[in-house]
């Protein structure tokens, strides 16, 4: 059997699609992280520097467990600011940037919220019509990658999930 999307995933952003919105900076605290970091040999290109593949999962570390038991990646977009090299030891920080129209995962104590269904940090998020429903909304995260020792900002993220579809 081969799944296919009902809409089609395109490389590049439409018009009113959130991937060409600016990503805002990930503030201290973040309400999840993750130490210890670092690349393995696989992780690094000819140059010594981590692949950009390798940055999408250390984003994923710093989810909450819960999110990802009952939630699927719709979208994901990151903002590269400087290379990563084979010696560096990096953080991976998230937080909450917009609960679903239902909070009941955090309103039962899930994860903590900051209080503020609809954004964080100064960013509005407006969704497109065809994006998710109001009553399926999903979560939305704030990411920032950066490096143990000097606290240099790695990339920013941003990430969309939906709920998963009972099977």
């Amino acid at each position: 059997m081969v799944h296919c999307p009902k809409s089609p995933r395109l490389a590049f952003p439409e018009e009113n699609n959130n991937s060409s919105k600016k990503i805002p900076k990930l503030e201290d605290p973040a309400q999840h992280s993750r130490s210890g970091l670092m690349p393995r040999r696989a992780d690094l290109d000819m140059n010594q520097h981590v692949n950009n593949v390798t940055y999408i999962g250390w984003v994923l570390e710093s989810m909450p467990q819960e999110v990802l038991d009952t939630h699927e990646l719709e979208m994901i977009t990151l903002d590269y600011r400087r290379e990563c090299n084979k010696d560096d030891i990096v953080e991976s920080l998230t937080s909450l940037l917009s609960e679903p129209s239902d909070s009941s995962a955090v309103e039962n104590g899930a994860f903590p919220s900051n209080g503020n269904a609809t954004s964080t940090n100064g960013a509005a998020t407006i969704r497109s019509p065809g994006s998710l429903s109001s009553n399926n909304r999903g979560f939305e995260f704030l990411h920032m990658l950066r490096l143990a020792e000097s606290g240099f900002e790695i990339n920013r993220g941003r990430t969309e999930w939906r709920r998963k579809l009972a099977r």
